[in-house]
Formats: C-alpha cells, structure tokens, sequence
C-alpha cells in the first residue's frame, strides 16, 4: 500500500495546488487590458482582417457575435504542437516540441488506463478479452504509451543539452530549470526502462492503474512497484504530479487565463458595470514601485499619482 499511499497523497496535492492556483487567478485584480488585435474568438470575417465588433456602427446597440471554432483553431495547434516557437525558433521547437508532446501523451495514457479501469471495474471488459472494445483501448495504451515515452525521452535530453549548448538560453536558465528537466527525464526513463524490461503492454501500469480505484486491489499478480525501474517509475510519476503545479510547469493548463482572461479579454467596458467597478478598484491600490519618477512611496494611490502633473526628472 505504499506506492498508493503515495500516489493519493500527490493527486491530493495536485489537486489542491492546482485549486488554489486557479483560485488565486480569479481573484487577482483586473489586469491592464492589452487591446491588441486579432482576438480569436472573434468571427471569421472580422478576424480575416484583424478587425473587431468594434468596427460595426452603434456596435453597442447590436448582438455581440463570438467563434468558438476559431478559438479552438488557434488554441489547439498552439498548445498541442507549438504552433508560436515552429514559426519564431525552428531550432528550439524541434527538441520543445518531442519534450511537450511526450508529456502531452503521457497525460492521455493515463487518461486511457483510467478508462480501462473504469470499464474493468464495471464488468465490461471484464468477460470481454476479445471484444473490439478491448482490443482497440489496449493498442492506444500501448502506442501512446511507447510513442510518448521515447518522445519524452529524445525530449528532455535535446531541451537540457540546449540550455547548456545555447548562450543565449544558457544566460537565463536557473537551477530550478535544469532541475525540472531532469525530474522528468527520469520518470521518462525509468518508466521506459519497466516497460522495456517486464512491461511491454503496460499490463503492469493497468494492473497499478485499478488499484487506485479499488484500494490497492489488482486483477493479476505483476505489479509495477515489484522492480526496481518500476517502483522508480511509480514515484517519480507520482511527485511529479504534486510538483508540477507548484511551479511555473503549471503553464500547461493556466495557460488559459492568459488567452482568454487577458490576452483576447474585449468585453466592453460598460458605465456601472463589473469591468469599471474593477478598475475603480485598482485606483484605490497603493503601488510601491522603485521607479522614482512614478513617485509611487506605498502611500499615494494609483488615483492620485495617475491625476497628478508629472515633475521634471533631475
């Protein structure tokens, strides 16, 4: 029961990190709106242009029409394949690139084991070895499981070799960077190490897989835990989990308030509404930057440095 203990202790971790983290972004005060252009959700023929609801006459008085598909066109090859860094660092996309996805597919992987243990423990797949059912959620298992290992692995060695060969990333990358690497690239590697050595099919992560959701209770007698790379694989799969929202890794699913709560935000600003109530607000804080020249001590407001005359710079 350790390896579970272990493994509950983290997803609760995950869980709450991640809560609180979403939490806390909900919660911050509105952030200066960036009015940049095209906004994605948009409707095709105004994003055709870069154009925006605000061109129409009396836009106010009008229905306000939005796309999802379009934010969906753009947000998916973004996240899944690193659409920005292809066009802006062809060089770094090609070891960014293996290292997300591998990622990307190990989240999936585990997304299909749950599946399959969900559907095992309902008594589906149980009675059913054969059934097409079967047969084609066993083979994603295995090839996302397989392609996102190597990926993974290819990954994380070409992003670590990189910050080290290239100056320019070298110059700004902190042990916390090279850290995070190399976390991953061992549960990369001892988990393609269990696979390769006694795991093949991933019975063993299937087996571990239901015993989270029965206690500990496993259909076969193989378990991942009993080998070394194995046990390796389970750990570091597991605090990886817990650490990953409490770094700045957790980009990979907060990344939406970035796009949407920020980046594409064009919500009218309307007289009493909830967008004026909030900037009200920020007026009221008392910034505390070192810039001399903002005058910004702790004790004047954004209001009263924002409504007084500037004073010439000595």
């Amino acid at each position: 029961m350790g390896f579970y203990t272990l493994s509950y202790l983290c997803i609760l971790v995950f869980i709450l990190a991640a809560g609180y983290r979403v939490y806390r972004q909900l919660t911050l005060p509105i952030h200066v709106r960036w009015e940049i252009y095209p906004v994605q959700h948009e409707t095709t023929d105004k994003l055709a242009h870069g154009g925006s609801y605000m061109e129409e006459v009396n836009w106010w008085e009008k229905k306000r029409e939005s796309s999802l598909l379009n934010e969906l066109k753009y947000m998916v090859p973004e996240i899944l394949f690193l659409r920005g860094l292809w066009k802006e660092n062809r060089g770094l996309w090609r070891v960014s690139f293996p290292f997300h996805f591998g990622l990307y597919l190990m989240i999936a992987t585990f997304f299909l084991l749950l599946l399959h243990a969900f559907l095992t423990l309902w008594g589906i797949l149980a009675f059913a070895a054969d059934s097409a059912i079967r047969t084609l959620l066993d083979g994603l298992i295995v090839f996302t499981g397989w392609i996102g290992l190597i990926l993974g692995i290819i990954g994380s060695l070409g992003t670590f070799y990189r910050r080290l060969a290239d100056p320019e990333l070298r110059d700004y990358s902190s042990f916390a960077d090279y850290f995070n690497i190399g976390f991953i690239f061992l549960f990369f590697l001892s988990a393609f190490v269990a696979c390769l050595l006694g795991d093949p099919f991933l019975e063993g992560a299937k087996a571990y897989t239901f015993g989270l959701l029965t206690g500990g209770h496993s259909l076969i007698p193989y378990m991942p835990g009993q080998s070394l790379p194995g046990g390796m694989a389970i750990v570091t799969a597991s605090l990886l989990v817990a650490y990953i929202p409490l770094t700045h890794m957790s980009h990979m699913y907060m990344k939406y308030f970035l796009f949407h709560n920020v980046k594409w935000d064009d919500t009218p600003n309307r007289r009493g509404g909830a967008i004026e109530a909030a900037i009200l607000k920020n007026l009221e804080l008392k910034p505390t930057w070192k810039a001399k020249h903002v005058e910004a001590d702790g004790r004047k407001s954004w209001q009263d440095i924002a409504s007084s005359a500037p004073k010439e710079m000595k």
